[in-house]
């Protein structure tokens, strides 16, 4: 998949680590603790976002749309602009479509940065990759072995505005999340991918 895609994609397995680990699993004073009680509250929620890609200073791509959350078996996460991509997870599988490519990717988490982010999601221990800043309102989700670094900035209701990833290629991948919508009714056809017939099917 594109650099782009890769990095959304990711993401939303990163949101998945904070939307869903078990509030006990911390403690109930910790930073940590109080940004999933958030999250918790929130949800489900829509959200916009807006993505930008760079290599060194130079901005090479930036990207927009909106999140649905519904929990941490159901997101859809749509860019709109500059090209119409959708992903999809529900459960442990995906689908992705990129309208421009005329491409629809299906594929299940398996691999080694998705593995340690779902071990983490059943896990009954707090894993040590990842740690809180309360004074900055920061969480870092750092793991060389699997070349993760992702830094995310919660604004004063503790909810995501901010992430910056780095990228293992050398980009960095900067997210910002704008005008939160909480507490959503969820339609019915809002987990329905439709794409067009013809579509290059591939299973990732």
């Amino acid at each position: 998949m594109p650099k782009t895609s890769r990095g959304g994609i990711f993401f939303c397995f990163c949101l998945l680590v904070l939307f869903s680990l078990s509030l006990f699993a911390v403690e109930k004073d910790s930073f940590i603790y109080r940004v999933r009680e958030a999250i918790n509250r929130a949800k489900p929620f829509r959200v916009k976002f807006v993505q930008q890609v760079f290599d060194g200073s130079e901005l090479e791509i930036e990207e927009s749309g909106e999140i649905v959350f519904q929990d941490q078996q159901k997101l859809i996460w749509t860019y709109r602009q500059p090209d119409y991509k959708v992903f999809l997870l529900e459960g442990d599988r995906y689908r992705f479509y990129d309208q421009e490519n005329g491409q629809l990717t299906i594929g299940k988490v398996k691999e080694k940065n998705e593995q340690w982010v779902w071990q983490l999601i059943f896990s009954d221990n707090l894993s040590p990759d990842i740690t809180g800043d309360e004074k900055r309102r920061l969480i870092f989700i750092k793991n060389a072995a699997e070349a993760i670094d992702v830094q995310i900035l919660f604004g004063q209701d503790l909810l995501p505005i901010k992430v910056i990833q780095e990228d293992p290629s050398g980009a960095e991948v900067v997210y910002f999340f704008k005008d939160y919508q909480q507490k959503i009714a969820i339609a019915a056809d809002t987990f329905t991918l439709v794409v067009p017939a013809g579509v290059e099917i591939i299973q990732d």
